[in-house]
């Protein structure tokens, strides 16, 4: 059974494991840091163990202190592995494109913690990764750790130069030491901003990953989706959304078995789903098309299997599905994917 502080904002433990790494290395007391906060490290070696976020914060305030260093965070990120993250290091390391990276971030995030929220939009000029609170607290951890981790993982599956266009960052701008962001993000950071941010040209977040692995990426999200429906049995899009990946192949997948699953009325479902802004439809298109297009990009399963494993009744309700999800079919889908992962030899 999955560990958390009850209903209070909570982050996965093994994010604790990188944090005192990162205060060893400057030679700093991570053991007493941590125990002055109230965390006991041992359990962080758990990797179904959550820590409350306050008590993190905590350890991010007496770090900064005690080094004198404000742009502390940055350096965590080098200490965080996929393994740091559960399975969606994993499923993160296996996006196809930095935009499928981006989206699973989004979708996913609640495994890491419930402290924020996250947003991947799309302007004119640009595609935005928005971080903000999940609640209303004056106090927020700034999340410079998160931030730093989203671009050191990217310039390992993208390339090394890999930058954003820009940054906002909450936090006020630091006395000392400014130009660390600047460095490290290799772009202009505004601080004092409403929300954490990260924007990315557009041409940078559609390119073929070299290490794209849809079978892997599909893998390790049934395992996050399973992970965050025992996390917290009030995420009723989590546990939607796991039931319908365990459904699918069955060709049983109806609104009235998700609710009986999930012991409760048809009617008691879609009122909690209303209350997230969705409901079982939405969800039952959303999860097919992520799986559809993870399935087809992979080109290791026929249409056939494909429409199998997700619930069609045959070959044409399908291809008529994908074609309204994407606009091209399911052939032309994969001829696009397949000759886009060629390399160039050129």
């Amino acid at each position: 059974m999955i560990e958390h502080p009850g209903k209070f904002p909570h982050l996965i433990a093994t994010w604790a494991v990188a944090v005192a790494q990162a205060l060893d290395d400057i030679d700093l007391d991570s053991k007493a840091i941590f125990a002055e906060a109230g965390i006991d490290l041992v359990a962080a070696r758990d990797p179904t163990m959550r820590f409350p976020a306050a008590k993190m914060t905590r350890v991010y305030d007496l770090a900064e202190q005690i080094s004198g260093n404000p742009a502390f965070g940055l350096s965590i990120a080098r200490f965080i592995h996929p393994t740091t993250l559960h399975a969606l290091g994993y499923s993160l390391f296996a996006s196809r494109t930095m935009e499928t990276f981006c989206r699973r971030i989004v979708r996913y995030f609640r495994l890491v913690t419930t402290n924020a929220i996250n947003r991947f939009e799309e302007t004119d000029g640009d595609f935005r990764l928005i971080m903000m609170p999940a609640t209303d607290r004056a106090s927020f951890v700034p999340q410079d750790a998160w931030l730093a981790t989203i671009m050191l993982f990217g310039r390992h599956i993208y390339r090394p130069d890999f930058a954003p266009l820009r940054v906002g960052l909450r936090r006020s701008e630091p006395r000392r030491n400014r130009e660390a962001f600047t460095e490290f993000f290799q772009a202009p950071v505004e601080f004092g901003c409403e929300t954490n941010m990260l924007a990315f040209d557009k041409a940078d977040m559609q390119v073929q990953l070299p290490a794209a692995n849809a079978e892997l990426a599909r893998q390790n999200d049934q395992v996050v989706l399973s992970l965050l429906a025992r996390m917290d049995r009030d995420d009723i899009i989590a546990q939607v959304r796991a039931l319908v990946v365990d459904l699918l192949p069955s060709g049983e997948c109806s609104k009235e078995i998700i609710a009986a699953r999930l012991n409760m009325s048809e009617r008691t479902l879609q009122g909690r789903l209303a209350l997230k802004k969705t409901s079982y439809r939405d969800l039952l298109n959303e999860t097919r098309k992520e799986l559809a297009e993870q399935y087809i990009s992979q080109g290791l399963r026929s249409f056939s299997e494909v429409t199998y494993l997700l619930g069609f009744s045959d070959i044409s309700s399908f291809s008529r599905a994908f074609r309204n999800w994407t606009g091209l079919s399911p052939s032309v889908y994969r001829g696009r994917y397949l000759k886009n992962s060629q390399p160039d030899h050129g």
